[in-house]
């Protein structure tokens, strides 16, 4: 296995950790994403414990490289941060778990074990949280022109063509398009459609 983390005394702690377990195996330590590629590439770990948040070559960055030149690794996010969104992008990016790094040792060790033979590994109170009840998301009402212009928009229509087809001006559209983003909480026009979806303005 392989340790990348930006403290050093995460990884030292890392490293003492698991050298208690007598079937595992640390090939190398690294500190940042960049050290990490080059590390794979060099040892072929079956398990990285990957730091997400780096100078330079950050978690995610690594993990996308690592599953393009050895998809056969296990990366498991190891970090501080528990967000939704950090999560996502860890296992959108090819890895196999997410754990905190006030894990305790006999559970990091079982973590490595259960990656090497292709499980996914989540922190026990993540999933407790993941399994509460989740807030309804509160759907904002649409008139029937803003309606027509999302769905124009989800049909890749540009400003100038949804303007065209509806019979009024570009800067109407690009107005209409700026409440919508507004009301779906959205920041672009992908987000726009995909937000609409979620809602159930669009068909899928």
């Amino acid at each position: 296995m392989l340790i990348v983390d930006d403290d050093l005394m995460v990884r030292q702690t890392l490293a003492e950790y698991l050298a208690i377990a007598p079937d595992l195996e640390l090939v190398g330590i690294c500190a940042d994403g960049s050290e990490a590629v080059q590390a794979v590439r060099s040892y072929g770990p079956d398990v990285v414990l990957m730091d997400i948040r780096m100078p330079g070559t950050d978690g995610v960055s690594a993990t996308k490289q690592i599953m393009t030149i050895a998809p056969r690794t296990k990366v498991v996010a190891l970090t501080t941060f528990d967000d939704a969104e950090v999560i996502a992008s860890i296992f959108a990016s090819g890895g196999v778990g997410f754990l905190l790094k006030n894990t305790r040792p006999a559970a990091l060790a079982e973590a490595v074990r259960a990656a090497y033979k292709g499980l996914s590994v989540v922190t026990p109170n993540l999933v407790l949280r993941w399994a509460e009840p989740q807030p309804a998301i509160e759907r904002p009402s649409l008139d029937d022109r803003e309606l027509e212009v999302l769905t124009a928009v989800a049909q890749g229509l540009t400003n100038r063509e949804i303007a065209n087809q509806l019979f009024v001006s570009p800067s109407t559209v690009k107005a209409q398009l700026a409440a919508l983003m507004r009301k779906l909480e959205a920041g672009n026009r992908t987000a726009l459609v995909a937000r609409a979806h979620d809602l159930g303005f669009l068909s899928s």
